[in-house]
Formats: C-alpha cells, structure tokens, sequence
C-alpha cells in the first residue's frame, strides 16, 4: 500500500457510490487520502491495549471499513471483517465469531453501537470520526508471515470458522489476481460485500495492488436496482468487475430495455464469475442481453477460489471464450481455468487419498504460497484441512470440493459433502437447484436446496423450495410441486423426490449469500423447516422426522 501511495499518489482514487435518494452521491478518496486516514487509524488503534488481540470490524458503509481495515494493518492488529447483523440467527454468528477470535474490541459506527454493545460482552468502540494523529504514526514490525486478518468462513459447512490470512498469503494471491489482467490502467466497479473474500481481496485490495482506480457500492445499492451496476460501469469507464452467477442472472433478468439503451458496456474486459456454481445459461443469458452494448463473449472469466486459498485458486489469465464440459447424465461443468500462478492444483481419491487421472471427479486439493495458515485456535482442524499429503508430496489444502482436471482446465463439480447419491446413481444438488429455478416463475428469485435423507433404509432425495406467491399466478401450490417432481424424475432419471414448498426467506443462506444445505438438511430432519407453504413427503420421511 505505502509503495502504491508513493508510485501514484493522487493520481488513482477510490470512489464510493452512497444512496441519496434515488440517487447516488460520491466519496472520493485518493490514495495518498486513504494512507492519511489509515496512519490516523492505526496511530489511534495501537494506543488501545485490546488490539493486542483480534478486532472485529462491523461496517455497512463501505469507505468507513476500508479505512478501519487499512488502519489495522498499518497498526500491524490482527482485523476480523464481519457483517452488520440483521436479525437473531446472525446476531448469534456475530457472537459466535467474536467469541471464536477472542476479540476484545468491536470497532462500528454510532448507529450500530448500541446494537453490537446488546450481542457480546466487549469493548464497542464507535471509530468512524476523526481518531489519532497520522503522523505519530510508525510503521509495526511486520513480515510475510505477520498475521493480517482473520477471515471467517460464511458458515454453509458448519460452524464459522477463522481461516488466518498473512500478509505473505495476500500478497501472493494479490500477484495471482492480477495476472489474469488487472492493471494500473484499468477501472474496477463492483458492489461485492466488504466482509468477504471477493469484495475484500479480490477488489478493496486487488486495485490497489494492480494500482487502479476502484468504483464500489453497497451490496444492497445494487440489489435494489441491479442497473446501478452497469451504469457504474458505463460512466465510470469500468475494465474489470467481479460477481457471483447470481448477480449475473439478475441482471439478464432485470434490466429493462428502456435502461439497457442508455448503456455502454464496451470498456468491460474482465468480469470475474465465482463464489457459487457457474452457470452457462447465466453467462449465455448476459451475453445475449448486453452484446448490443459492448459485452463481448471474451469478458467472462469463470473462476475458482475459496476463503483457505486467500482468494482465488484457478482462472484465466487471458480473453477466450467460456469451455465447457458434459459429465454423465445433464451435467454441464463450466471451466474455470488453469491453477493461479503459484499454485499446484491436484484431483485426489479423497478416501484412498491417491492422485486421480485426468477426466475423473475427485476432491480438489491445493498447495503454494496463496494458502492460508490454517483455521483461528482449531489445531485439529488445520491439520485435518491443510496438512494432507499425496506419499511424500504436500503439505495440501483439502478444499472440500469436488472436480476435475482436463488438459488442466479446473471444473469444479460440487461439495463433496453435498454429494447426493441416489439409487446408486451420483447427483450434484446444484444441477438440481438450478433447474427448478427455470421451471417457474415463482421459483426464479428465491433459493432452494436439494438434499438426500436416509430413512427406512434408503436414501430419499428432498427438495425444499422457497417460492415468490406473487409470481404464482393461476398456479397452485400442489401443482408447482407435481411440476417439481415430475421434471426432477424426467432430468435425472431418479425416483421423484419429496418436496416441501416455503417462504424464500426460509431458506438457510450464508453471508455471501450461498444456500445452507446441511442446515436445512438438519432443519427438516428435526421438524423445524420455517414458514412451509406445502408438502409432499414419502410416508417414510413423515415418520423418520423428529417434531
């Protein structure tokens, strides 16, 4: 950052986009500004005699955790970006994660004080006024294998846990990014959350590594109108961006023709797809929406990454065209590159733990300099997830999932604990999922999951869909079910699944926005499946559940 401020001064900025109204207002800070505020931040921080441990960083306005976050780092504190907390499941995870970093100290705004002073016993400080004095700011004793951050996992396999990332891991991952085009000539836009990985590395820190000018704004200024994106874009003269398949779908979906012919997407060469399963009906989809207005076939880059691996793991490092491969029965897997530079991607048997040949789907493992320390305080789960060895050769990071290699193009076919298997036939739920969400209307917008459960002593495939009632129109809940079971049994050639129709909200998600299938894998199980519109279960599944 300091080498940045000096090679470009006042001549790259970051720009935040706020809501005024229908409108939205600028904040615009140059580098040499925002090394200022962070030699503020830092000279005030090293002065609190918490931050010998981790500090939770709680923001919704983006500018404020970037000065927060550069602040902890240039006081050489240990920062543990975390999201505002909405309601009481992630009030509890907020709690959860400043238990498990063993903060002291929760640095907020004003507004949310009060709040975060009600969920854990700490220390809440709102720092988002003027704070120390730069310059009796001092450089910390600091090395690549200095702590940086804590950042905690979203929490779709289980309980949130601290992946530690060092200054060497940013680093090198930072090197990887920007080798697949990011440079100091070039505009980044984006709205991705602050508190994840993407947002974080992949755009906070990714500009001012490639020494860009960055464009951002609020998750939830985009999600209220999706066009604010693009616009950003177009204005701002944006090069690179970066999104889940998700936000991808939406704006194929939501932009109106009216917006889409003020709009000029011609200067967009890269937008980064990942973080949930790529989808090419998605990208096939945007591409048929916005050619018109410059988005070129080439400017998709599916990628691979994980919050253990820093960011990211795999990508392209060069325009082409999306590749595309066809695994058994209706599965189409989108390509996600070669390994990140650096990086040495296996395919593994992960029960015989012995490497896999190319074409065969196995657990992704992964080793070099991007991969993190291991998990905050869990010894035995670092060992478990990041000390794996092929004979001789490691130490590897398990990652989880699951994929395969072909001419060492990476395509990532799932959790590998998400595996369904049904009547001895392998099923990703994701190719599952994404199918219904094209069934109906109803079910476009709204998340579900598909999971297997083991009763009578047969595995039984269970799907559990959230539906917009506004977009049912003369369709009835009975009938959007029979619609359900009948296209799954069709498609994937299984037994029809049992189905139980619910309130969008129902459905479990991360931060990040990933469904929970575990969660509500447990939720069924246990008879505690929220806001249920429908059901139609397997007598065996009625009476294997606990009420």
């Amino acid at each position: 950052m300091r080498q940045q401020v000096a090679e470009y001064g006042d001549a790259r900025s970051y720009t935040y986009l706020r809501e005024a109204g229908l409108e939205l207002s600028e904040e615009i800070r140059t580098y040499r500004e925002l090394d200022r505020d962070a030699r503020a931040f830092a000279a005030w921080l090293a002065g609190r005699p918490e931050s010998v441990e981790p500090v939770v960083l709680l923001y919704l306005d983006g500018m404020a955790f970037l000065r927060a976050f550069l602040g902890c780092l240039y006081a050489g504190v240990v920062a543990v970006p975390a999201p505002v907390p909405h309601d009481a499941n992630s009030t509890r995870r907020l709690a959860s994660v400043i238990a498990d970093s063993g903060a002291r100290l929760v640095l907020t705004t004003a507004h949310f004080q009060p709040l975060v002073e009600a969920a854990a016993p700490v220390t809440v400080v709102a720092a988002d006024g003027p704070l120390g004095e730069p310059d009796a700011w001092r450089m910390p004793a600091i090395d690549a294998a200095t702590i940086a951050f804590l950042q905690y996992t979203s929490g779709s396999t289980g309980t949130p846990k601290g992946v530690v990332v060092t200054h060497g891991n940013l680093m090198h991952n930072e090197a990887a990014i920007a080798a697949g085009g990011m440079n100091d000539a070039g505009t980044g836009v984006g709205w991705l959350p602050h508190f994840h990985d993407m947002g974080l590395i992949g755009l906070l820190l990714g500009a001012v590594y490639a020494g860009a000018n960055l464009v951002f704004m609020a998750p939830t200024t985009f999600l209220k109108r999706p066009v604010r994106w693009l616009r950003a874009i177009d204005k701002y003269r944006g090069t690179f961006t970066a999104a889940p398949d998700f936000a991808y779908d939406l704006i194929a979906r939501r932009v109106t023709d009216e917006q889409l012919a003020d709009l000029d997407l011609s200067t967009l060469e890269i937008a980064l797809s990942g973080a949930e399963p790529i989808r090419e009906r998605t990208m096939t989809a945007v591409l048929e929406r916005f050619a018109p207005v410059g988005w070129r076939p080439t400017t998709f880059r599916p990628a691979y990454g994980l919050a253990e691996v820093t960011l990211l793991a795999s990508g392209r490092t060069a325009p082409s065209a999306p590749v595309f491969l066809d695994i058994g029965h209706e599965t189409r897997l989108v390509g996600c590159g070669h390994a990140a530079r650096g990086l040495d991607i296996r395919i593994v048997d992960p029960h015989r733990r012995q490497q896999l040949p190319e074409n065969t789907v196995g657990e992704i493992w992964i080793r070099g300099g991007s991969v993190a320390v291991g998990y905050w305080n869990r010894p035995e789960e670092t060992r478990e997830t990041f000390e794996a060895y092929l004979g001789t050769e490691g130490p590897f990071l398990r990652t989880g999932d699951l994929g395969l290699l072909s001419d060492n193009e990476l395509f990532v076919a799932g959790r590998l604990k998400d595996l369904l298997i049904v009547n001895g036939r392998n099923v990703y739920p994701q190719d599952i999922e994404g199918m219904i969400g094209e069934l109906h209307p109803a079910f476009a917008d709204s998340a579900g999951v598909a999971i297997s459960v083991d009763a009578s002593g047969r595995e039984r495939l269970v799907v559990l869909q959230g539906v917009k009632t506004a977009l049912q129109g003369d369709t009835t809940l009975a009938q959007l079910t029979s619609t359900i079971k009948s296209a799954i049994a069709r498609r994937f050639d299984v037994p029809a699944p049992s189905v139980v129709l619910v309130a969008p909200r129902s459905v479990h998600r991360t931060t990040s926005g990933k469904v929970r299938r575990s969660s509500m894998r447990k939720a069924f199980l246990q008879g505690r499946v929220a806001n249920v519109l429908h059901e139609d279960l397997e007598p065996a599944l009625s009476r294997s559940m606990t009420v």
